[in-house]
């Protein structure tokens, strides 16, 4: 059972989406991991290491530290100077400058499909939450939401569009972007969601956002933390998607036969990436300089 106040994400409403018995596991159960995510255990925590290193310079350079300062902290390893690079001279563009939020959170409450007309607004028993790399807006004009991508395999743009990350980053910030936008809410055709690849600089990939895809939104997300929340305890199927669990560090309570995944092989495997996508940078010491 979802505990009340339960507050769901683009990753655990992803983790039940590719597989109900991981986020049962993960979140309900809170079980600890029993196995790596993959077969190269100390690549996959480098890569780790990197993408977290990537994202505090990226925190503290929209936070107004000095670009010199970060460079150098950058220049040290051969990875992460490779990415600085790659940002500083193709970084993205375009992006609105009157408002540039690094590191930010917002969430909305959930209006389930049982509550009809009283659950305008939600009533509290489950939120959503959503943690943006940057919001970059201009209040009354655009909103550019962009998150960055370091993992080795730029991902496709069908991949993307249908990842839970590209829906409901959008949404909870034209429910909740009123604070950044003058106390005026924010319409869904302000809103753009950009990803930009670390390793594909001069690739990044757009999404607009529109009326449609607002109200579309809504009722899938609101369906889904409903089915979410009615599902008996002992109901939580796994995936019969075995390349998934390749990358799952559940695997082993699900299946014997099933061998961890290389990260070089991981491709468009969300779980590779998963752990930076709720990462909490205020847990992170800054970078010394």
């Amino acid at each position: 059972m979802v505990p009340e106040g339960f507050v769901f994400s683009q990753s655990s409403l992803q983790d039940y989406m590719d597989c109900p018995r991981r986020f049962q596991l993960r979140y309900l159960e809170q079980c600890l991991w029993p196995a790596p995510e993959t077969a190269d255990a100390l690549d996959f925590e480098r890569f780790m290491q990197r993408g977290q290193a990537f994202h505090r310079l990226l925190r503290q350079l929209y936070s107004g530290v000095p670009r010199e300062a970060l460079e150098a902290v950058a220049m040290a390893d051969p990875d992460l100077a490779r990415w600085w690079l790659n940002y500083r001279h193709a970084s993205p563009q375009d992006l609105p400058t009157a408002v540039q939020e690094a590191e930010v959170a917002l969430s909305v409450a959930i209006a389930l499909p049982e509550q009809g007309e009283r659950a305008e607004g939600g009533d509290g028993r489950f939120r959503l939450e959503a943690r943006y790399d940057l919001l970059a807006g201009e209040p009354g004009g655009r909103w550019v939401i962009v998150d960055w991508k370091t993992g080795q395999h730029r991902n496709s743009r069908a991949w993307l569009q249908q990842r839970l990350q590209t829906r409901i980053y959008p949404y909870v910030l034209v429910q909740a972007g009123a604070m950044f936008n003058q106390g005026e809410p924010i319409a869904p055709q302000q809103v753009e969601m950009l990803y930009w690849f670390a390793e594909f600089p001069a690739q990044p990939e757009r999404f607009s956002y529109s009326e449609e895809q607002f109200a579309a939104d809504a009722a899938f997300l609101a369906d889904l933390v409903y089915e979410i929340a009615r599902r008996p305890e002992e109901v939580f199927p796994k995936t019969e998607q075995r390349r998934l669990c390749r990358y799952c560090v559940y695997r082993s309570l699900c299946w014997t036969d099933v061998e961890a995944g290389l990260l070089a092989e991981a491709g468009e495997v969300e779980a590779v990436e998963a752990a930076l996508e709720d990462l909490d940078l205020e847990s992170i010491a800054p970078i010394p300089f």
